[in-house]
């Protein structure tokens, strides 16, 4: 019965993924069928928790369940129509050389691995009292979250301001399920990593036209030991590995939004950035700051801003949803003001000095971030505006969240940032990776000047 309702979730879910991705790629004739199932993994898991959300504050129970499946039937109907009006034909790009098999059968050996070491693993502390928490309170509340549950100060450990895509992601299983079964829910979280890397190979081979690059980056993307072996890595139910893959596939697509039309993917898949984690404002914002630079240099202004709307919506909403349920707000940072600002720009130097220290700690990153160093170097040097948008969008986040810990309201702001700056970095981690392969693919080449 587990087995029967998961297909089920997982079939909806998908339907509901597959429908938006084809209409976000409505002007394409020929599409890349791993590229749209990789986007209907992200855009499914979005919509998914997006209508439990929105439905639930009408509906519960069985008419919550119905309301959302049905639109995901609707939405994958629509999808279906679209292909076969615009005569869509999928693709699956074969290897063209002894190497390229030999990475792309090494690639999918590496995959197979982490999803099963995944379903081998607990749920560690965030991914049960953080996250898992949400999708089984309201499991046992007919699908909704209790408003008891935003205004309980006893349950504020568990964030109840956080986001709630990947809670009501594992909700949508239980209800499907029948039971809040936590084996089952683990199995989202690999299908992140994979979708990510295997879109990060896509990217780089769309924008430096060699598909070695990019099989080899996504190959060497588990050797850095945070990502596989350590808390908030992609084993555990952490969020940080899905929001990073939702922040790079944004980025990326922005990037090839320059010589193609991939506009409508960007926004898509931008929408969804605040909606995994309270990071992703900052993540968001900056994507929307760049999005906003390259429509002013490429004089699409308009569509850019058109393009952040649907995410600025979703932001609001849920502040005034959390404002209407009389959410807890958490404590771990000062509300922000100039007097504060100034009082505490001597922490400058600590926070910079831990930061380095983490970044060098060879157990956790090895030598990622000194490749990472010579990317951005490379990627500077290139004076390419597809490149520095993804220097940008590497050094961009990094530098703003070590700016965060200036207004830190802990006891000990450096153990605040000893604690959770190694999962703020590894949401930049796929960013990094697709810096680090740009600049494998430009040492070269000439590079293109920018108008």
């Amino acid at each position: 019965m587990n087995l029967l309702g998961l297909l089920a979730a997982y079939s909806t879910l998908l339907a509901a993924g597959i429908g938006v991705a084809l209409l976000v790629m409505k002007n394409s004739t020929r599409v890349n069928a791993i590229e749209c199932a990789c986007l209907s993994w992200l855009l499914g898991t979005g919509t998914v928790s997006l209508l439990l959300w929105i439905g639930g504050i009408a509906l519960s129970g069985l008419a919550l369940q119905l309301f959302v499946t049905l639109v995901c039937v609707i939405l994958g109907f629509v999808g279906w129509r679209i292909q076969k009006t615009n005569a869509i034909r999928f693709s699956l790009p074969r290897p063209n050389s002894s190497l390229e098999w030999t990475l792309a059968a090494l690639l999918v050996v590496e995959l197979v691995a982490i999803f099963v070491v995944s379903l081998k693993h607990t749920l560690g502390w965030d991914g049960l009292l953080n996250w898992e928490i949400k999708a089984r309170y309201a499991f046992l509340n007919s699908g909704v979250l209790p408003q008891s549950y935003y205004s309980s100060s006893g349950r504020a450990f568990s964030h109840p301001e956080y986001p709630l895509a990947i809670p009501f992601t594992e909700l949508w299983l239980y209800l499907w399920m029948g039971t809040p079964h936590q084996f089952w829910i683990k199995t989202i979280f690999p299908l992140f990593y994979i979708s990510g890397a295997l879109l990060i190979a896509l990217l780089l081979n769309r924008l430096t036209g060699k598909r070695w690059i990019g099989l080899i980056v996504a190959l060497l993307m588990p050797f850095v030991p945070f990502v596989t072996a350590s808390p908030g890595g992609v084993i555990v139910g952490y969020v940080d590995i899905p929001l990073s893959v939702f922040y790079v596939t944004a980025l990326g697509y922005l990037a090839c939004s320059l010589e193609s039309n991939s506009l409508l993917t960007y926004a898509a898949v931008l929408t969804f950035v605040p909606w995994i984690k309270s990071e992703g404002l900052i993540l968001w914002s900056l994507l929307a700051v760049l999005g906003l630079i390259v429509g002013v240099v490429r004089h699409r202004l308009r569509s850019f801003i058109i393009a952040i709307l649907p995410g600025l919506f979703l932001i609001l909403g849920w502040r005034v949803y959390l404002r209407a349920m009389h959410a807890v707000m958490p404590s771990d940072f000062a509300r922000p003001t100039f007097e504060l600002l100034t009082h505490n720009l001597n922490r400058l130097g600590p926070i910079f000095a831990i930061t380095f220290a983490e970044i060098t700690e060879m157990t956790h990153w090895s030598i990622f971030w000194l490749l990472a160093l010579v990317a951005v170097i490379y990627l500077f040097a290139s004076r390419t505006l597809s490149r520095l948008l993804i220097a940008l969008g590497l050094i961009g986040p990094v530098l703003l969240y070590l700016l965060t810990y200036l207004f830190s309201a802990w006891p000990s702001y450096t153990a605040h940032i000893t604690s959770s700056l190694p999962r703020l970095l590894l949401q930049v981690m796929p960013v990094t990776w697709l810096a680090i392969g740009l600049a494998l693919a430009s040492i070269k080449t000439e590079p293109e000047k920018l108008d």
